[in-house]
């Protein structure tokens, strides 16, 4: 997460509105923050949810990591990566998987693009010319849906308005870090049809030693585009059309050793690969009849996943089994590849009233479909060397197909009680299915069976909703209480881990959650906002899926879990020319009436929910000054980021270290032009997103990337 300035708004190729806003007789204020994730425009310091809005500000568009950019800018956010595309997930305020996704919708953080949900299988894609990005706090699946039982993210792109706008960006940095974007904007046809373009390419070679081939590992190469035009025929019809595409290379290395001498080290015979194909386009229809706003929002995405890895790091399992390192190195014996396609359709209408009406309100209907296609192929893997019950259900080719669909209509007002006092609610009344087609195709390892296969169907209907009462107790604040009833899909897992034996995989559980809120929003002098929140989550069902890390046996289960907490963040401008930016999270999760079953696997009443830090914070401060007698600006930006620990599996087993991340950038700008050196994660220090220890002082790992220094420039024609 890097704080920009002028600079960084000039680098990352995109516009936002300033922080401040001021007149000649006017004293300096910061401007009032709208938020559009309800559907319709609000204005967040009315808003009564817990919010956090991230803007390109601190939200870098070189960055290689957009979950865990914007997740470190959110406190208790957090983005469990687990090197592949499609398997990371999010966790907010306690509220998470128990685990591993069982597939590409089983989430409990929403996650959109201007307003049209993706699934886990789109995320962390590249995300291009964002204006802000929208963090909600607890269930929001009123509008947002299926899947949003512990908040929502919607990242909120630029639109084409017509204002002239040409850029080119450029870095270069350590360990063959590089990035190139440029966007283009402007009038196609004056006053009716305006349009925007930005492309971006980024490399980085990797800084993960793996010693085995003598290169590198932990690199990364992505190309990306989107463009979108807006059609006004009048003043009552907007039409936006914008499409995008995007191709993201990894070669993240899976279970390295913890712990390791120098580490991180890879000990892979072949290079990594994990590759994202995602793209998407959207028709948005806005008509103003005067008393109402109708919209029409229709949308398709098509994502390709695709992994090629050596699940058996040869310095992993030496330490585990007492074999030599080139024992887990011979070729053909550990090769695992997985192929993934999903395509997603979405068409939503609703009617919102007509701004400034005396009731505002939203209403609509919304209808969803996923296509998700997951093939799985193994050969004779190490670990079933090791242990043959595993190789039973890892190896042979797993072809299975996952249609999901989703019909619901839904509706949300606020409502003016008189003096002071505002009241607020919601309910979106739902119906899901899935059906699961699969085929399993066996290759003759010991205690599989020749072929297999599952057709199965699972539905349910259900109601979310949210209720809350606000009151001014001051002309710049607020405080308010809440009630939200939350709810997470049930399905089937994707990989149907026990068709090799013959055996059916039974549909897991929807999950759903009460969530009460104590919350205030104020503003201090016009220099300060502060927001504050309490919350209680009640989970039900939440759904585990982990292994025993003795005998590497899967275990599913669902079982319910509680957390609690505060969570607070600050905006300010004490003196003008500093802008700073902060906050912080401090929570307990805890499972409670565990079920008997799961005591095998170390699951017990009390442990804490996995991936969810008791304590998380972060501050971003930007200062600006010209140059005496000489030209342009001096601007100097920084972030720090705090994310403490946490547990990284539901035994509790793992406990991974807290870790900082500091981001520092230096610049000068003149008007068009800029310059600047940065230093990402200055301390370098590697955040372990997942490590389990499977014996005495031996424990796998997942981990993020090291300090990447360098120099760019941004030029405005």
């Amino acid at each position: 997460m890097l704080l920009g300035t002028a600079i960084l708004v000039t680098a990352t190729g995109v516009e936002v509105a300033p922080l401040r806003a001021q007149t000649a007789a006017e004293p300096l204020v910061l401007d009032t923050i709208v938020l559009t994730a309800r559907k319709r425009t609000e204005d967040e310091a009315t808003l009564p949810i817990s919010t956090t809005v991230v803007t390109p500000l601190q939200f870098p568009a070189s960055s290689l990591d957009s979950a865990n950019a914007i997740a470190r800018a959110a406190p208790g956010t957090n983005f469990v990566d687990f090197a592949r595309f499609g398997e990371g997930y999010l966790t907010m305020r306690g509220v998470a998987t128990l685990g591993t996704a069982l597939n590409p919708l089983d989430s409990t953080v929403g996650f959109s693009v201007d307003g049209v949900p993706s699934s886990l299988s789109g995320l962390n894609a590249p995300l291009l010319d964002v204006e802000r990005v929208e963090v909600l706090r607890g269930p929001q699946g009123t509008t947002f849906g299926r899947n949003a039982l512990g908040g929502s993210i919607d990242v909120v792109s630029r639109t084409a308005d017509g204002e002239r706008d040409y850029r080119l960006d450029t870095e270069i940095g350590s360990d063959g870090h590089a990035y190139a974007q440029a966007a283009v904007g402007g009038w196609v046809v004056p006053d009716k049809v305006a349009g925007r373009a930005v492309l971006r390419f980024s490399d980085f070679d990797g800084d993960i030693e793996n010693p085995v081939r003598g290169e590198s590992d932990g690199g990364a190469r992505l190309g990306a585009g989107r463009g979108t035009l807006r059609f006004t025929p009048d003043d009552t019809l907007t039409i936006d059309v914008t499409g995008a595409y995007s191709s993201s290379e990894r070669n993240d290395p899976s279970n390295i050793l913890a712990d390791s001498s120098g580490f991180p080290v890879s000990g892979a015979d072949y290079e990594p690969f994990n590759r994202q194909k995602l793209g998407y386009g959207t028709v948005k229809v806005e008509k103003d009849l005067g008393s109402v706003i109708l919209t029409s929002v229709t949308s398709y995405q098509d994502v390709r996943l695709k992994a090629d890895n050596d699940y058996s790091d040869a310095f992993f399992f030496s330490a585990l089994s007492g074999q030599p390192a080139s024992f887990f190195n011979a070729e053909g014996r550990d090769y695992y590849r997985s192929d993934e396609h999903e395509r997603t359709f979405v068409q939503e209408l609703r009617v919102n009233s007509a701004e400034g009406s005396a009731v505002q309100w939203v209403v609509g209907g919304n209808y969803f479909r996923s296509r998700y296609d997951y093939r799985r192929e193994m050969e004779n893997p190490v670990i079933g060397a090791l242990n043959p019950g595993v190789g039973a259900l890892t190896n042979g080719t797993v072809d299975n197909l996952i249609t999901s669909t989703t019909v619901g209509i839904f509706g949300d007002a606020t409502v003016d009680l008189g003096p002071n006092w505002t009241a607020s609610g919601g309910l979106r009344l739902a119906h899901d299915k899935q059906s699961l087609e699969g085929r399993y195709t066996g290759n003759g390892f010991p205690g599989t069976v020749a072929g297999f296969a599952q057709d199965d169907t699972v539905s349910d209907s259900y109601a979310v909703g949210r209720i809350a009462l606000s009151y001014s107790w001051a002309d710049e604040a607020m405080a308010y209480a809440s009630i939200a009833r939350g709810y997470a899909s049930g399905g089937f897992e994707k990989s149907t881990n026990f068709a090799p034996l013959g055996v059916t995989t039974p549909a897991f559980s929807p999950s759903t959650s009460w969530t009460h809120e104590l919350g205030t929003k104020v503003r201090l002098n016009d220099r300060f906002r502060l927001n504050a929140s309490l919350f209680y989550n009640d989970v039900a069902d939440g759904q585990l899926a982990t292994f025993d890390p003795r005998t590497f046996a899967l275990y599913y289960a669902s079982e319910d879990y509680r957390s609690h907490g505060i969570d607070v963040s600050l905006t300010a401008e004490p003196i003008d020319g500093l802008e700073l930016s902060g906050g912080f999270s401090a929570l307990k999760s805890r499972l409670v009436g565990v079920s008997a079953g799961s005591a095998s696997t170390g699951v017990r009443d009390g442990n804490e929910v996995p991936q969810v830090p008791s304590f998380s914070a972060n501050l971003s401060a930007s200062y600006r000054t010209p140059l005496a007698d000489l030209p342009g600006e001096v601007v100097v930006s920084g972030s720090y980021a705090f994310v403490g620990e946490r547990y990284s599996d539901i035994a509790n087993t793992g406990l991974l270290d807290e870790y900082h991340t500091v981001d520092l950038r230096v610049g000068w700008e003149d008007g068009a032009t800029s310059i600047y050196a940065f230093a990402n994660n200055l301390l370098n220090e590697r955040p372990v997103h997942y490590s389990v220890p499977v014996a005495p002082g031996v424990a796998s790992a997942y981990v993020g990337r090291g300090r990447v220094v360098g120099i760019g420039a941004g030029v405005k024609f």
